[in-house]
């Protein structure tokens, strides 16, 4: 028998030259597996290679972004007759030696809007570790009666903003109204007082007397006057038709006496004066 031809028939029935089983592997099938195999140990060591990378980075990074380097070293802020600097500081949150990593602006400015007199708030963290804090406050138009010598103080857009004894200068008094706490928004009862505060001419602002504007049970506006008496608006339409007519008539009648001004009809004010 043929040499060669026999040992292609043991190769392909697997087996070897000398009788064992093992079969034989083609040298190239073999280099395969090998190229695999390398192949595989090359992947792993890359991957290890990239997570040591990406831990080595994110350490360096919180060292960095950790350091005295990167804190807050100086704050500016800029605060308001009722919301002082050293308030403005702590209810924002931002303090000195604070990383900048962990100062949230937005955060920072929700709580100082929060805070009943401010209006606006600006909140800005440079890297250069300066801190920037301002707020600009509300100004109060009306004081809303809430028992003897206490007023809720509250501004053009109904936010109440405080409890005081007595109405400040060029703040008008309300009552009729129910009060809520400083930091609130007061319901749509205030909606027609404020509207009367609105379209008050310099000079009938000066005829308002302590009692200020009253809501009737009914919902019609009154406006105590002075020296003397009461103006009647009735229910709350026309409101800047009837201050304008109200206006008018104070320019030209003696406001001595006056008892009842009744301007529910715009085009046809009428006067009662007392017995005196």
């Amino acid at each position: 028998m043929n040499p060669a031809l026999d040992q292609l028939r043991r190769r392909v029935s697997g087996s070897t030259d000398d009788g064992g089983d093992a079969p034989a592997v083609d040298p190239r099938i073999q280099a395969r597996r090998d190229q695999v195999v390398s192949e595989r140990a090359r992947r792993r060591r890359r991957r290890a290679g990239l997570a040591a990378a990406v831990v080595g980075v994110l350490a360096l990074a919180w060292i960095v972004t950790h350091s005295s380097l990167l804190a807050v070293h100086r704050l500016v802020v800029v605060g308001t007759p009722h919301v002082p600097t050293a308030q403005v500081a702590q209810v924002a949150g931002i303090r000195l030696g604070q990383h900048l990593i962990d100062v949230d602006d937005a955060a920072a400015r929700a709580r100082l809007l929060r805070q009943p007199w401010v209006d606006h708030a600006s909140v800005r963290v440079g890297w250069n570790g300066v801190a920037h804090l301002s707020v600009t406050e509300r100004t109060p138009v009306l004081a809303v009666a809430d028992g003897p010598s206490r007023w809720v103080l509250a501004d053009g857009r109904s936010r109440a903003l405080a409890v005081v004894g007595a109405v400040p200068p060029g703040v008008v008094p309300v009552a009729g109204v129910a009060p809520v706490a400083p930091g609130r928004t007061f319901g749509p009862g205030l909606a027609d007082p404020l509207a009367v505060a609105t379209h008050l001419t310099p000079g009938l602002r000066t005829r308002i007397g302590t009692g200020g504007i009253t809501v009737g049970g009914d919902g019609s506006i009154s406006m105590a006057l002075q020296p003397s008496g009461v103006a009647k608006l009735c229910q709350p339409v026309d409101l800047a038709i009837k201050l304008s007519g109200l206006t008018t008539f104070f320019a030209h009648v003696d406001d001595r006496g006056l008892s009842v001004v009744d301007a529910c009809v715009p085009d046809a004010i009428t006067a009662t004066r007392s017995a005196g």
